[in-house]
């Protein structure tokens, strides 16, 4: 089985330690044939880059990568990258949390108003060489939310044929342009909390800070906390580290927090007025692709008896009184907002329908839109795939605008690898898909982030129908990718590689 390891949400990470798809190795096994390549294309260029840099040496059925760890103090998380397995291998289990503490923009430098002295969170979170089963009692918890479909004998169930999303059973490639094993998207009937089917925590009556992942293949959660009578949420954070200020989504959002696939959410959630008992975190976002909107009208929400329950609540007395700092009166870490942007790049999500098979997606794709008239703004979109040349090679230290023009249906979480970035706006366009070509739709004006969407991130929704505009900056140089972290739009053709700064020396090409 091909694998390599991405630290999602790494920032400054060399290219050899960025889990690019390409550098995938096989086991150390004894009995792979003598024709199979047991390492991809870039494995020997990272391997002797990695030498060079922090004196590690490559080996069969290993790599050691190394991460700087000097970023922002944020929710990160690891998991498969290999090139076309993606969706299977991240299915199967290879990912967990990687989570950065300390440092300027840590725990430490948050502040109670009231006091001007360092705020006082929900902790301890488990941590390295506790003992399992635990023998403390956790307010900081780390929770990732799958979605999984299961065999009678209990093993995984993932589809091996196309004909399980639309009932195409061929002919396939190279007969049509519809492979047989790919599927566009993939929605488990059940869901899982840190590997546990049917999970519970039992909670007591004060506050706890839960690091939120949206570890599902395809699928957008939107959290529904309107089930737990008395309670009070508050975001804190996301992908890059804490938010701007805290967010009262109780107030502000109705109980309710959307979170797209890869996307994190750190939260503050107040038990302290919930009644003793059993209460349950649901869940209201779609069985099926999502494309923004409103829950039951615009799109029809879970399966309230699967999917719509995330996990259950045990709610007990609190056995002390609750020490952490209310969530109104933190102040949380400065944002120092990145420079201006010398360079806009407009990109395109696509979607390529079948020649063959009506309505049938044949793959999901990227690319760039070029300019057209700089009086009505048209451009034209040119479909790109993942072996196509680097169209995206910005200059080391350069400060970038990213526009992710959505020609699909669909909405896509999107993500760049190296950089934490800024989310700018977003707003509405115009798409001819007879004539491949985009434009701002001008009547419209553009709207800011959502309140969660403050600080930085490294996963945006893109949705339909709009153009999303991000702000990055490019420290390091070297060979990454982005893409749609839709894992089964990502293994077909929806990833592009990209590079900062010049061409390598013995790069592969």
């Amino acid at each position: 089985m091909p694998i390599v390891t991405h630290v999602h949400g790494a920032v400054g990470v060399g290219d050899e330690s960025d889990g690019y798809a390409e550098a995938w190795y096989l086991p150390a096994a004894g009995n792979i044939p003598a024709s199979y390549a047991t390492e991809g294309t870039w494995y020997d260029f990272f391997a002797s880059k990695a030498a060079a840099k922090f004196g590690v040496t490559w080996g069969p059925g290993f790599a050691t990568f190394q991460y700087p760890n000097d970023q922002r103090a944020a929710t990160v998380w690891y998991h498969d990258h290999a090139l076309g397995m993606t969706r299977l291998n991240v299915y199967a289990g290879p990912a967990g949390f990687y989570i950065i503490r300390g440092g300027p923009h840590g725990d430490g430098a948050v502040i109670d108003t009231r006091s001007g002295n360092p705020a006082v969170l929900p902790g301890p979170a488990p941590k390295e060489n506790d003992k399992f089963p635990p023998n403390k009692t956790y307010y900081e918890i780390p929770i990732a939310i799958q979605d999984r479909s299961f065999n009678e004998d209990a093993s995984l169930f993932y589809p091996d044929t196309r004909a399980f999303f639309d009932g195409i059973t061929g002919p396939y490639i190279p007969e049509t342009d519809i492979s047989p094993i790919w599927n566009p998207e993939f929605f488990g009937n059940m869901m899982m909390v840190n590997g546990n089917t049917w999970p519970f925590q039992t909670i007591e009556q004060r506050r706890y800070r839960f690091r939120f992942l949206n570890g599902c293949q395809s699928r957008f959660l939107i959290l529904d906390f309107n089930n737990i009578p008395g309670v009070e949420v508050w975001a804190i954070g996301n992908e890059g580290g804490f938010l701007a200020a805290p967010v009262n989504l109780t107030t502000t959002n109705g109980n309710l927090m959307l979170i797209g696939p890869a996307e994190r959410a750190d939260l503050i959630v107040d038990f302290t007025n919930v009644p003793v008992g059993n209460h349950v975190l649901g869940n209201l976002g779609p069985d099926e692709p999502f494309g923004g909107g409103v829950p039951g009208v615009d799109f029809p929400v879970a399966d309230p008896v699967t999917t719509g329950q995330v996990m259950q609540f045990r709610v007990v007395p609190a056995v002390a009184p609750d020490p952490t700092t209310p969530p109104q009166f933190l102040q949380l870490p400065a944002i120092t907002p990145l420079p201006a942007a010398t360079v806009t790049r407009p990109l395109a999500l696509l979607e390529k329908l079948s020649e063959f098979f009506p309505d049938a997606p044949a793959e999901a794709l990227l690319g760039t839109v070029v300019a057209g008239d700089p009086n009505t703004g048209v451009g034209t979109f040119t479909e790109l795939h993942w072996d196509d040349a680097v169209t995206e090679n910005p200059a080391v230290g350069a400060t970038e605008v990213w526009e992710f023009y959505n020609a699909t249906a669909d909405a896509h979480p999107m993500h760049v690898h190296e950089v934490a970035f800024e989310v700018v706006d977003r707003q509405a366009i115009l798409v001819n898909e007879d004539t491949q070509q985009v434009q701002v739709d001008t009547t419209t004006p553009p709207t800011p982030p959502e309140a969660w969407e403050t600080g930085f991130k490294d996963t945006v929704i893109a949705y339909p129908g709009q153009v999303t505009r991000i702000r990055l900056q490019f420290k390091t140089s070297g060979q990454f990718v982005w893409h749609c972290h839709i894992l089964e739009h990502e293994d077909n053709e929806m990833m592009r590689p990209y590079r900062i700064g010049p061409f390598q020396p013995g790069q592969p090409t």
